[in-house]
């Protein structure tokens, strides 16, 4: 008898999710009106008040497509993807960052973005396809540099352009997933999207960016020949001479 209710009980945590989890998305709701709503909107559309003020317009949490991830390209991203985007912001657009949050808020935040959108109901974030990355030591030497780029002038510099702004011919009038106009990264700047760390200019590379033209490399390149393209684009950045 013990074993029968103990089974039934798991299949009801299974069907129906842990205890607290419609009070969590309810908390969530609450953080999310309260510092997301104006952006991206009272559906979680990405059509908040502030929204056609934007160039980079805010994320439609109802599509279930995210940008920055560690997960394949197409796939739905990990808790942690979404807290770390939430922990950092994203650097050059009006994403800010929410590091002072409670984690019980951003957890729950979590939650409620993923309530948004019915993919969640279908399906599961696959594995990520990277985990643990650290820049190897020849990044940024000059052999390495020299090796990026020669990559970089048949993979990239039709989007980026041959020194890094923005402005390939492939560049020109792109879209993004949702219709709206959007620029290949410029390198420049000094920054990308993903966050300012060696290691995010690789995993731009290596996963791609979803919703947008920018493809995962992972296939297509080397993991030493990433790490090369990486060493060039740090040398387009202005980090290394």
């Amino acid at each position: 008898m013990k074993r029968a209710v103990l089974a039934f009980l798991l299949m009801a945590v299974a069907f129906y999710g842990p205890a607290g989890a419609e009070e969590k998305v309810a908390m969530g709701r609450k953080v999310y009106e309260k510092y997301c709503i104006g952006c991206h909107g009272e559906k979680g559309d990405g059509k908040g008040i502030a929204a056609p003020d934007l160039i980079v317009k805010p994320r439609d949490f109802t599509s279930g497509i995210y940008k920055f991830k560690t997960t394949p390209p197409g796939s739905l991203p990990r808790d942690e993807d979404l807290l770390r985007v939430i922990d950092q912001g994203l650097p050059l657009t009006s994403m800010p960052s929410f590091r002072l949050l409670p984690g019980p808020q951003k957890e729950a935040l979590v939650a409620y973005l993923k309530s948004l959108s019915e993919r969640w109901k279908r399906e599961r974030p696959a594995e990520p396809l990277v985990r643990e990355v650290k820049a190897p030591d020849f990044v940024g030497t000059p052999e390495s540099v020299e090796k990026g780029r020669s990559i970089y002038n048949v993979r990239c510099a039709v989007c980026h352009g041959p020194s890094g702004r923005g402005d390939g011919p492939a560049g020109k009038n792109l879209k993004d997933r949702w219709g709206n106009p959007i620029r290949p990264a410029n390198f420049t700047y000094g920054l990308i999207n993903r966050g300012p760390r060696v290691e995010d200019i690789y995993l731009s590379i290596t996963l791609g960016v979803d919703g947008t033209p920018m493809p995962s490399f992972a296939s297509t390149l080397g993991e030493e020949d990433r790490w090369h393209l990486t060493s060039y684009i740090l040398k387009l950045m202005g980090k290394i001479e």
